[in-house]
């Protein structure tokens, strides 16, 4: 324990390098005392003070909020060990956090430099593993509108706990509407969820075979769903009932065609 004389609410500000503004903020807010107030309403903190603060200081840090921070400690009591466990389990929870973002990362790298190599148009048969997807449906074909997409992506941070790092959303089209050239007519929009999320849910793709292009846009969209088509014909593949197509954005904001990218493909049935 720090034992020493008491200080000035200034020169416990000076030592701690804030400004004397945040002591009496957090005094008003119940959630730093003074150790003595005296009757001109003059504060003064003791060194063993210090410990408290800095615990504090970490806690409003890893949780950024004064409201739950304060909570949080009359929950404690400020019993200090509990508090530093607390904070633990704050630091874990951050820890795995950071864990999923680099995942993501990852992904979006190798999804980025994937669609890079890839020869337009030329088309790849698959293997998928089963996609956990968020989606939003629709009754019937439609056609998209930034309404729709605002209430999928507000659907989608609903359910995350944390945001994802780069957020995908996805098309779905029926066979009835590629085979009409409707390409402007979707019956989900979707987002993908990282392998082992433990985030419900609303469907899961399932694995097996898939055709796959990477087509650019500065050419119709119904030629790339061709591409696929075309393929399964002449090598006498049975496709299925639904056509995805997923954005693959190569520059940010880019209202160039050339480098808009999207990943077509069809499941394959056995």
């Amino acid at each position: 324990m720090i034992e020493g004389q008491q200080l000035s609410a200034g020169q416990f500000a000076q030592l701690m390098g804030i400004d004397r503004h945040v002591l009496n903020r957090f005094d008003e807010l119940g959630l730093f005392k003074p150790a003595n107030r005296d009757k001109n309403g003059h504060r003064s903190y003791d060194l063993t003070q210090i410990n408290q603060w800095l615990s504090l200081q970490a806690t409003v840090k890893l949780e950024n909020d004064l409201n739950k921070t304060k909570a949080t400690l009359q929950a404690n009591k400020n019993n200090h060990v509990a508090m530093l466990k607390y904070q633990q389990q704050l630091i874990e929870e951050q820890l795995r956090q950071l864990s999923t973002a680099h995942q993501q990362i990852s992904q979006e790298i190798t999804n980025q430099e994937t669609a890079r190599r890839a020869m337009p148009e030329a088309v790849t048969v698959v293997d998928r593993s089963p996609i956990n997807l968020l989606t939003t449906t629709f009754p019937e074909e439609r056609e998209v509108t930034g309404e729709q997409v605002q209430k999928h992506v507000s659907h989608v941070l609903s359910v995350m706990g944390t945001p994802p790092v780069n957020l995908l959303v996805g098309r779905v089209r029926s066979r009835h509407a590629i085979e009409a050239s409707r390409t402007e007519l979707i019956t989900a929009l979707y987002t993908p969820l990282n392998p082992g999320s433990k985030i419900k849910a609303d469907m899961t793709e399932l694995g097996g075979r898939a055709v796959l292009t990477y087509h650019h846009l500065d050419t119709p969209l119904i030629e790339g769903f061709n591409h696929l088509r075309d393929y399964a014909k002449d090598h006498h593949l049975s496709l299925g009932t639904n056509y995805y197509e997923e954005p693959v954005v190569g520059c940010w904001q880019t209202d160039e065609l050339s480098k808009q990218v999207v990943r077509l493909l069809v499941e394959v049935r056995e």
